[in-house]
């Protein structure tokens, strides 16, 4: 059985700046949410292409499976959500009780 598609926006790092950055219309943005969405394999395949030539720009374009919220989309995976917050790491636990408050 095939795996079921999901949606992806691709990742790379900023060849200067070495942060992460994501794949927009135009150009490359650092908020995830501004990324573009392939929905369709067809789709993520072309935006591949697009990323991979951008090799100037960018170093190791990969894609990060998203889910599609209000705000824009948001990875799926800690790892990758991680990076899209900008920090080093996100409390969990108590840890994230002290920092809600602050």
């Amino acid at each position: 059985m095939a795996k079921r598609f999901m949606p992806v926006v691709f990742a790379a790092n900023d060849l200067i700046e070495g942060d992460s950055i994501y794949l927009a219309t135009e150009g490359w943005t650092r908020d995830v949410r501004d990324a573009v969405v392939a929905d369709t394999p067809e789709l993520r395949d072309m935006l591949a292409e697009r990323a991979a030539a951008d090799a100037a720009i960018v170093v190791g374009p990969y894609d990060v499976e998203v889910s599609l919220e209000a705000a824009g989309p948001w990875p799926l995976k800690r790892r990758e959500q991680i990076k899209a917050s900008g920090a080093t790491t996100i409390p969990v636990g108590p840890q994230a009780q002290v920092a809600r408050a602050a």
